[in-house]
């Protein structure tokens, strides 16, 4: 199931389908994604990412997973979901989240795809479907203060950096502080 498309992008439901599992498994192994991506874990097995994901595919979870296509090419993952829950789960966060509110979570798989300007696209096409097909008050997700590509690619498409904050990430043990950004609708 397509969530949006446009032109060669389209973020599509991820599908209780090995192929799909796999290539989360792989690309959550890559160096580039597990550098930010739950950095104090080992990188999932199949098992482990079958786990975490099928409860979202089979929309037992308040995520929605998803895959990012470029000409019908898996060349990422990204999932959405309104962020109350997780505030009420981890409220130093203090994100202030309405019933409205919704995060994300993204990363380019393919290592031939990154720094290629699909990451912003994919987050507008997604923000732009979460506002006017969800009615998205507003968009709230955090960064590591490290990781300055991430940063780049939200600024692009309309976020502003709000102060920072303890995810609930580690690295070395520690929470990871973050920037919280924000991009509002209108």
């Amino acid at each position: 199931m397509v969530i949006a498309a446009e032109g060669d992008l389209a973020i599509r439901a991820m599908r209780d389908d090995p192929e799909d599992y796999r290539l989360l498994m792989r690309w959550r192994a890559e160096p580039h994604v597990h550098e930010w991506w739950d950095p104090d874990d080992p990188a999932p097995t199949y098992e482990e990412v079958v786990e975490q994901y099928a409860p979202s595919v089979y929309g037992e979870e308040k995520t929605t997973a998803c895959f990012i296509e470029v000409d019908g090419r898996p060349a990422g993952f990204v999932q959405f979901y309104r962020w109350l829950p997780y505030e009420e789960a981890e409220p130093s966060l203090d994100i202030a989240a309405d019933a409205d509110t919704f995060g994300l979570d993204i990363h380019i798989g393919e290592p031939d795809l990154i720094d290629r300007g699909i990451g912003p696209r994919a987050v507008n096409l997604l923000c732009r479907h979460l506002e006017d097909d969800l009615h998205a008050s507003w968009i709230a997700l955090t960064t590591e203060v490290a990781n300055h590509r991430a940063q780049r690619a939200y600024q692009k498409v309309g976020f502003v950096k709000v102060r920072q904050v303890l995810d609930t990430d580690t690295r070395e043990g520690v929470r990871v502080v973050c920037w919280l950004m924000e991009r509002r609708r209108g």
